[in-house]
This record gives structure tokens, C-alpha cells and sequence, in this order.
């Protein structure tokens, strides 16, 4: 498959050298002076991936992009934003219309194709940092596992932002590895829900307090407290010596609810999940490729062999989990503890196991641990 490259830039020059660059590596090259007739050239070409200039008379990149995203058909490649001006402000427009990567000019043709290379690669990567559920835990018995409450990293490839799914204790760990990196961080903390387990490492996470990083947090809206309230409660000098507003990197909130989310140039579709309070499911899309997590979430106990007594109330879910490279589910309880533990908003594990085995995924964690779990009883 030749993949189709589209260049929209008014320097003529820069026109000339990315078309060079991407037919001797083997892409078709597509080159328009301005956003103009970008949308007819998407329509006609369906390019695999498009680079934008952000200064053009007209519409500018960064207008552009939020078009191609926001459209009745988004655009669902990536999109790299090519600038002279070396801005933390628009690298963070950029990031927020939707824009994967970023290019300062002048950039060599090496960096142009390893760019371009990188994102139509479109690998997703999957760290845990906590898989533990309601309380940190920390014993022998725990090490395996490990005891921190849920907080996992996603990586896109070729897509400069970090993906976090929770704020769990994990937190810590993960910030202290991002911060031994040593670059600046941009990326977007994403909350499934607020229960203390979910939230306490974020007045823990050090990338947090450093200028230059910047995050945006993002969660379901709440019908009683906005994010900045909520998150800032765990804060407050009755609880923590250290409150939200000393956090030094750039900080943005974003409430969301069931639908669809473009974040850092990637879709996330989201579903509620079945849970106290209100709580989300984040499905993220990328290169054909899906992946789920889905914490905190109670499916009706032995819903499979009860049939069509309460089967109905799960099929949103296989619909949603269908076909997932990765399904991260919560597998809280056996199937006993369930019975006693009804309405908590957790899974036993063998309901788990049924539907992704009905969704047709390829591959399932089983996460969310009790704190009363050892190592050998998760074995």
C-alpha cells in the first residue's frame, strides 16, 4: 500500500522539499499553496496523513485542523502542524484542535520522514503502574500484583501527548519515571471517575509542579462540582499542605460525557459505566485498532447463564467492546464475593471472561484487584 501525503504550506520551498523527501521514500505527495480546496484534496486523495503550516494567509493551520476534526467525517489520520516560531502556546493549540505531532522549521528531511513514519506506523503501547482496587495495599503478599490503586500509561506512536487513564497511587511511580526522561511532558490525565482511589496520586505526581509540562485533565462531568472542585478538594489544607494552584506545569480541565473525544489528535469513544456516581468507560481508536478500559464497573452476576433475563443489560457493553485489541476490565470479586457485594460497582471475574469472550476480543487484562487479595489468590 502507498500511503498518500498531504502537504498544505505557502512556502514554496518547503513545498518543494517535503515532496522530494516523501516520493523518494516511496509516499504519494500531495501539495496545496493553502487550505483553500483542503477539503475537495481529502475527499479525492483520502491521504493517510496531512501536514499543515500554522501561519497561511486565509485559514491558518491551526483553523484548518479544527475543521478536520470537527467535520460531520472527521478526518481520522494523523495530522502534523509544521510552525517557525518555536510557541509552548501553540504546540498546546495544536495538541487541543487535534494535531498529533509538531515540526519546527527548519527541519531536515531525516526528521520530516522519521515524523511521518513513526505516525502511520500506529502502534499503541500499555504500561500499568496500579491495578489495585479501593485502598493501596502493601505487604509480601501483594508484590506480585502489586498494591497501587489503577493508573495505566498509553502510548501512541509518532503522537507526542501521554495517555493516562486514572489517578490512582500508580501516579507516583509513573511521574517519577516521566520526570527522569528529562523532556518536557504534554499529555492528558483522563479520570473514569473521582473515588479516592482514583484521584490520590495526583497531589503526587511531579510532572504536575514543573513549568513547562503541561496536562489536561479530563473526567465526566459531575452534577454537583466541576473538575477544578473536585480534584482540588483532595487538596485543601485540611487534607494535603499543597493545593492545586501551586502546581507549576500548564493545567486545562475538560468535562465530557457518553460520546466521542478527539484528545491530542486521537479518538476516545466513552460509555457509562455501570457503577455509583457517575463514571465512564474510554475506548480508544487508533490505526483500526481498539483499546478498552473499562474500571469500576458491575455487570449482573451470571448475567450469561441467566440468558435473557438480564442479558439485555450487557449489551451495550459487548457492542462497545467488540473486536478490542486489549480489553481492561474490572475483576474485582469471585462470583461469592459478588453475592454479598452487590451494588459496590465491581465485577466478578468470571463475568468478565464471558464478555469478552461475547465481545470477540483478542486479548483481556483482568484488573481492579481487591485489597484482600493476595498474590496467590489472584494466581
Amino acid at each position: 500500500m502507498t500511503h498518500t501525503i498531504l502537504l498544505v504550506d505557502d512556502d514554496a520551498l518547503i513545498r518543494q522539499m517535503c515532496q522530494d523527501a516523501l516520493e523518494r521514500a516511496g509516499y504519494r505527495a500531495v501539495c496545496l499553496q493553502d487550505g483553500q480546496s483542503l477539503a475537495a484534496s481529502v475527499a479525492s486523495t483520502r491521504p493517510s496523513l496531512i501536514l499543515l503550516d500554522i501561519m497561511m494567509p486565509g485559514a491558518d493551520g491551526l483553523t484548518l485542523c479544527r475543521q478536520l476534526r470537527s467535520g460531520p467525517e472527521p478526518f481520522p489520520g494523523p495530522i502534523v502542524m509544521i510552525s517557525a516560531k518555536r510557541y509552548e502556546a501553540d504546540k498546546r493549540l495544536a495538541r487541543q484542535v487535534g494535531a498529533n505531532a509538531f515540526l519546527e522549521k527548519p527541519f531536515s528531511e531525516d526528521r520530516l520522514l522519521r515524523t511521518v513514519g513513526d505516525l502511520l506506523i500506529r502502534q499503541i503501547s500499555v504500561r500499568f503502574w496500579g491495578v489495585r482496587g479501593s485502598i493501596p495495599t502493601a505487604s509480601r503478599d501483594t508484590v506480585g500484583y502489586g498494591g497501587n490503586t489503577p493508573c495505566v500509561e498509553v502510548h501512541v506512536t509518532g503522537v507526542e501527548d501521554i495517555f493516562i487513564w486514572d489517578g490512582g497511587t500508580g501516579l507516583r511511580e509513573l511521574g517519577r519515571s516521566l520526570q527522569r526522561a528529562g523532556s518536557p511532558v504534554h499529555g492528558y490525565l483522563c479520570f473514569s471517575h473521582f473515588h479516592w482511589d482514583h484521584i490520590q496520586g495526583l497531589p503526587f505526581f511531579e510532572p504536575a509542579y514543573a513549568p513547562g509540562n503541561a496536562f489536561t485533565l479530563v473526567g465526566p462531568a459531575q452534577p454537583t462540582a466541576g473538575l477544578v472542585t473536585i480534584l482540588g478538594g483532595q487538596m485543601a489544607s485540611v487534607y494535603f499542605p499543597v493545593g492545586l494552584e501551586h502546581f507549576g506545569a500548564h493545567l486545562a480541565f475538560q468535562e465530557i460525557d457518553e460520546g466521542t473525544v478527539t484528545l491530542g489528535g486521537v479518538q476516545f469513544d466513552t460509555l457509562s459505566s455501570l457503577h455509583p456516581g457517575r463514571s465512564l468507560v474510554y475506548r480508544l481508536n487508533h490505526g483500526g485498532k481498539r483499546v478498552v478500559y473499562a474500571t469500576d464497573n458491575e455487570l449482573p452476576l451470571g448475567w450469561k447463564a441467566a440468558g435473557g433475563s438480564t442479558a439485555h443489560e450487557v449489551d451495550r457493553f459487548i457492542r462497545f467492546f467488540g473486536d478490542a485489541e486489549l480489553l481492561i476490565h474490572d475483576a474485582q470479586y469471585t462470583p461469592e464475593e459478588l453475592t454479598r457485594r452487590g451494588g459496590w460497582g465491581h465485577s466478578a471475574w468470571t463475568d468478565v471472561l464471558d464478555i469478552a469472550v461475547a465481545a470477540g476480543g483478542k486479548r483481556l487484562v483482568l484488573f481492579h484487584h481487591d485489597p484482600g487479595h493476595s498474590d496467590t489468590t489472584l494466581d
